[in-house]
Protein backbone atom coordinates (compact mmCIF):
# COMPACT_ATOMS: atom_id res chain seq x y z
CA UNK A 1 0.00 0.00 0.00
CA UNK A 2 1.17 3.50 -1.08
CA UNK A 3 -0.04 5.27 2.06
CA UNK A 4 1.59 8.58 1.61
CA UNK A 5 0.24 8.69 -2.00
CA UNK A 6 -3.30 7.90 -0.34
CA UNK A 7 -2.96 11.05 2.67
CA UNK A 8 -1.53 13.22 -0.10
CA UNK A 9 -4.14 13.12 -2.49
CA UNK A 10 -6.96 13.04 0.22
CA UNK A 11 -5.38 16.18 1.53
CA UNK A 12 -5.73 18.07 -1.57
CA UNK A 13 -9.19 18.58 -0.96
CA UNK A 14 -8.39 21.10 1.78
CA UNK A 15 -6.82 24.39 2.02
CA UNK A 16 -2.93 24.78 2.35
CA UNK A 17 -3.18 28.17 2.64
CA UNK A 18 -4.35 27.83 5.95
CA UNK A 19 -1.34 27.34 8.51
CA UNK A 20 -2.77 24.81 10.92
CA UNK A 21 -3.75 22.06 7.25
CA UNK A 22 0.05 23.19 6.33
CA UNK A 23 1.57 22.12 9.69
CA UNK A 24 -0.27 18.51 9.79
CA UNK A 25 0.53 17.24 6.42
CA UNK A 26 4.55 17.85 7.87
CA UNK A 27 3.79 16.14 10.98
CA UNK A 28 2.40 13.26 9.48
CA UNK A 29 5.09 12.81 6.83
CA UNK A 30 7.47 13.52 10.02
CA UNK A 31 5.81 11.36 12.38
CA UNK A 32 6.52 8.51 9.19
CA UNK A 33 9.91 9.31 9.05
CA UNK A 34 10.14 8.56 12.42
CA UNK A 35 8.25 5.55 12.88
CA UNK A 36 10.67 3.95 9.88
CA UNK A 37 13.73 5.31 12.33
CA UNK A 38 11.97 3.72 15.49
CA UNK A 39 11.26 0.53 13.74
CA UNK A 40 14.76 -0.44 12.07
CA UNK A 41 16.12 0.70 15.57
CA UNK A 42 14.07 -2.23 17.13
CA UNK A 43 14.62 -4.59 13.88
CA UNK A 44 11.37 -5.15 13.61
CA UNK A 45 9.97 -7.39 10.82
CA UNK A 46 8.99 -6.87 7.37
CA UNK A 47 4.96 -7.06 7.93
CA UNK A 48 5.30 -5.39 11.37
CA UNK A 49 7.56 -2.18 10.14
CA UNK A 50 4.61 -1.77 7.31
CA UNK A 51 1.81 -1.90 9.49
CA UNK A 52 3.60 0.87 11.67
CA UNK A 53 4.37 2.96 9.01
CA UNK A 54 0.58 2.46 7.80
CA UNK A 55 -0.33 3.95 11.42
CA UNK A 56 1.99 6.72 10.83
CA UNK A 57 0.65 8.15 7.70
CA UNK A 58 -3.46 7.84 8.98
CA UNK A 59 -2.69 8.68 12.92
CA UNK A 60 -3.87 12.39 12.70
CA UNK A 61 -5.92 12.32 9.42
CA UNK A 62 -9.52 13.27 11.72
CA UNK A 63 -7.24 16.62 12.03
CA UNK A 64 -8.24 17.87 8.49
CA UNK A 65 -12.10 17.69 9.18
CA UNK A 66 -11.53 19.06 12.55
CA UNK A 67 -9.89 22.23 11.25
CA UNK A 68 -12.23 22.71 8.05
CA UNK A 69 -15.54 22.21 10.91
CA UNK A 70 -14.10 23.82 13.89
CA UNK A 71 -10.38 25.74 13.10
CA UNK A 72 -8.73 24.16 16.39
CA UNK A 73 -6.59 21.11 17.14
CA UNK A 74 -7.99 21.61 21.06
CA UNK A 75 -10.59 18.44 20.98
CA UNK A 76 -11.84 19.31 23.86
CA UNK A 77 -13.63 21.93 22.24
CA UNK A 78 -14.29 20.13 19.23
CA UNK A 79 -14.22 16.42 18.31
CA UNK A 80 -11.72 13.58 19.38
CA UNK A 81 -9.39 13.56 16.26
CA UNK A 82 -8.24 10.11 16.30
CA UNK A 83 -12.13 8.80 16.55
CA UNK A 84 -12.90 10.89 13.17
CA UNK A 85 -9.74 9.67 11.97
CA UNK A 86 -11.27 6.49 12.22
CA UNK A 87 -14.46 7.67 10.56
CA UNK A 88 -12.69 8.66 7.94
CA UNK A 89 -10.98 5.99 7.13
CA UNK A 90 -13.57 3.47 7.25
CA UNK A 91 -15.70 5.85 5.32
CA UNK A 92 -13.09 6.56 2.47
CA UNK A 93 -12.57 3.01 2.38
CA UNK A 94 -8.54 3.42 2.64
CA UNK A 95 -7.57 0.52 4.05
CA UNK A 96 -10.11 -1.85 2.17
CA UNK A 97 -6.77 -3.71 0.27
CA UNK A 98 -5.77 -5.28 3.72
CA UNK A 99 -7.22 -8.53 5.23
CA UNK A 100 -9.98 -7.30 7.73
CA UNK A 101 -7.81 -8.57 10.85
CA UNK A 102 -5.34 -6.04 10.03
CA UNK A 103 -7.59 -2.87 9.31
CA UNK A 104 -9.10 -3.06 12.83
CA UNK A 105 -5.43 -3.41 13.99
CA UNK A 106 -4.51 -0.41 12.53
CA UNK A 107 -7.52 1.37 13.71
CA UNK A 108 -7.33 0.40 16.63
CA UNK A 109 -3.74 1.76 16.92
CA UNK A 110 -5.49 4.49 15.65
CA UNK A 111 -8.24 5.61 18.17
CA UNK A 112 -5.52 4.65 20.97
CA UNK A 113 -3.00 7.04 20.05
CA UNK A 114 -3.63 9.97 21.70
CA UNK A 115 -5.47 8.68 24.84
CA UNK A 116 -4.03 9.28 28.42
CA UNK A 117 -3.21 5.52 28.11
CA UNK A 118 -3.29 2.64 26.42
CA UNK A 119 -7.25 0.59 26.23
CA UNK A 120 -6.82 -2.79 28.15
CA UNK A 121 -7.61 -6.00 27.43
CA UNK A 122 -6.08 -6.13 23.92
CA UNK A 123 -3.72 -8.46 22.13
CA UNK A 124 0.02 -8.35 22.35
CA UNK A 125 0.48 -7.21 18.56
CA UNK A 126 -2.29 -4.10 18.71
CA UNK A 127 -1.03 -2.96 21.90
CA UNK A 128 2.54 -3.32 20.38
CA UNK A 129 1.27 -1.26 17.36
CA UNK A 130 -0.57 1.10 19.51
CA UNK A 131 3.15 1.53 21.33
CA UNK A 132 4.81 2.40 18.20
CA UNK A 133 2.54 4.99 17.45
CA UNK A 134 2.33 6.97 20.70
CA UNK A 135 6.00 6.66 20.41
CA UNK A 136 6.57 8.27 17.16
CA UNK A 137 3.73 10.44 17.61
CA UNK A 138 5.08 12.64 20.34
CA UNK A 139 8.74 12.21 18.46
CA UNK A 140 7.73 14.71 16.39
CA UNK A 141 5.10 16.72 18.47
CA UNK A 142 7.97 18.11 20.57
CA UNK A 143 9.71 19.36 16.95
CA UNK A 144 6.06 21.19 16.01
CA UNK A 145 6.58 22.32 19.81
CA UNK A 146 9.45 24.11 18.94
CA UNK A 147 9.25 25.17 15.45
CA UNK A 148 5.64 25.90 14.58
CA UNK A 149 3.55 28.75 15.01
CA UNK A 150 2.59 28.87 18.46
CA UNK A 151 -0.80 29.95 18.60
CA UNK A 152 -2.15 28.00 15.84
CA UNK A 153 -0.64 24.61 18.21
CA UNK A 154 -1.12 26.11 21.27
CA UNK A 155 -3.72 28.61 21.27
CA UNK A 156 -1.41 31.23 22.93
CA UNK A 157 2.30 33.59 22.11
CA UNK A 158 5.28 33.06 23.93
CA UNK A 159 5.08 36.17 25.41
CA UNK A 160 1.62 34.88 26.76
CA UNK A 161 3.46 32.03 28.04
CA UNK A 162 6.40 34.09 29.36
CA UNK A 163 4.24 35.94 31.79
CA UNK A 164 2.50 32.55 33.42
CA UNK A 165 2.70 30.30 36.08
CA UNK A 166 3.26 26.29 36.74
CA UNK A 167 0.30 24.86 38.54
CA UNK A 168 1.30 22.94 41.39
CA UNK A 169 -0.46 19.68 39.90
CA UNK A 170 1.22 20.11 36.60
CA UNK A 171 4.56 20.50 38.28
CA UNK A 172 4.25 17.76 40.68
CA UNK A 173 3.13 15.22 38.22
CA UNK A 174 6.48 15.86 35.94
CA UNK A 175 8.68 15.31 39.44
CA UNK A 176 6.74 11.97 39.87
CA UNK A 177 7.37 11.15 36.46
CA UNK A 178 4.07 11.21 35.06
CA UNK A 179 1.81 11.57 32.45
CA UNK A 180 0.30 15.33 32.93
CA UNK A 181 -3.65 15.06 32.82
CA UNK A 182 -5.56 17.65 30.60
CA UNK A 183 -7.74 18.77 33.19
CA UNK A 184 -4.63 19.78 35.84
CA UNK A 185 -3.58 21.94 32.82
CA UNK A 186 -4.72 25.54 34.04
CA UNK A 187 -2.64 28.09 32.02
CA UNK A 188 -0.43 27.92 28.69
CA UNK A 189 3.10 27.14 30.40
CA UNK A 190 1.21 24.14 31.47
CA UNK A 191 0.34 23.06 28.50
CA UNK A 192 4.03 23.45 27.75
CA UNK A 193 5.37 22.07 30.46
CA UNK A 194 2.43 18.68 29.99
CA UNK A 195 4.47 17.98 26.92
CA UNK A 196 7.93 16.88 29.26
CA UNK A 197 5.43 14.52 30.43
CA UNK A 198 5.40 12.49 26.98
CA UNK A 199 9.19 11.23 28.61
CA UNK A 200 7.68 9.20 31.17
CA UNK A 201 5.26 7.50 28.81
CA UNK A 202 7.74 6.48 25.87
CA UNK A 203 7.52 3.10 25.51
CA UNK A 204 11.21 2.23 23.60
CA UNK A 205 14.35 4.02 24.59
CA UNK A 206 14.76 4.45 21.38
CA UNK A 207 12.35 6.52 21.06
CA UNK A 208 14.12 8.92 23.73
CA UNK A 209 16.88 8.59 21.91
CA UNK A 210 15.54 10.09 18.70
CA UNK A 211 14.15 12.98 20.44
CA UNK A 212 17.90 13.47 22.81
CA UNK A 213 19.11 14.21 19.12
CA UNK A 214 17.79 17.47 18.10
CA UNK A 215 16.35 18.75 21.89
CA UNK A 216 13.45 20.36 20.16
CA UNK A 217 11.71 19.93 24.08
CA UNK A 218 13.87 22.50 25.25
CA UNK A 219 14.35 25.31 22.51
CA UNK A 220 10.70 27.07 24.09
CA UNK A 221 12.06 27.33 27.17
CA UNK A 222 15.53 27.99 26.27
CA UNK A 223 14.02 31.30 24.47
CA UNK A 224 11.72 32.00 26.63
CA UNK A 225 12.09 34.87 29.71
CA UNK A 226 10.03 34.07 32.00
CA UNK A 227 8.71 37.11 34.06
CA UNK A 228 8.20 35.32 37.78
CA UNK A 229 11.49 34.16 39.44
CA UNK A 230 9.65 31.39 40.97
CA UNK A 231 8.43 30.14 37.74
CA UNK A 232 11.65 30.24 35.92
CA UNK A 233 13.46 28.44 38.76
CA UNK A 234 10.61 25.76 38.34
CA UNK A 235 11.46 25.10 34.59
CA UNK A 236 14.60 24.89 35.50
CA UNK A 237 14.39 21.97 38.01
CA UNK A 238 11.64 20.11 35.52
CA UNK A 239 14.39 20.17 32.33
CA UNK A 240 17.21 19.13 34.77
CA UNK A 241 14.84 16.13 36.02
CA UNK A 242 13.48 15.28 32.91
CA UNK A 243 16.96 14.95 31.15
CA UNK A 244 18.33 13.34 34.06
CA UNK A 245 15.41 10.46 33.78
CA UNK A 246 16.37 10.45 30.27
CA UNK A 247 20.14 9.88 30.39
CA UNK A 248 19.05 6.96 33.14
CA UNK A 249 17.30 4.95 31.04
CA UNK A 250 19.16 5.45 27.61
CA UNK A 251 21.92 4.15 29.89
CA UNK A 252 20.14 1.22 31.13
CA UNK A 253 18.92 0.13 27.86
CA UNK A 254 22.56 0.19 26.85
CA UNK A 255 22.05 1.96 24.08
Amino acid sequence: MNAEAIFLKYTDRYDRSNGKIELKILHTLEVAKVMDRLTKKLHLDGETCEMAHICAVFHDIGRFEQVRRYDTFLDHLSVDHAELGCEVLKQEGFLAELPEAKQQMILTAIRNHNRYQIEPGLDGHTEFLCRLIRDADKCDIFRVFACENMVDTMGETEEQVAGETITDAVYNSILRHECVKKEERKTGLDKWVSFLGFFYDMNFAESLEILTEEKYYRAPFDRTCFVDAETKKRVEIILEETEKYIRERINSAGI
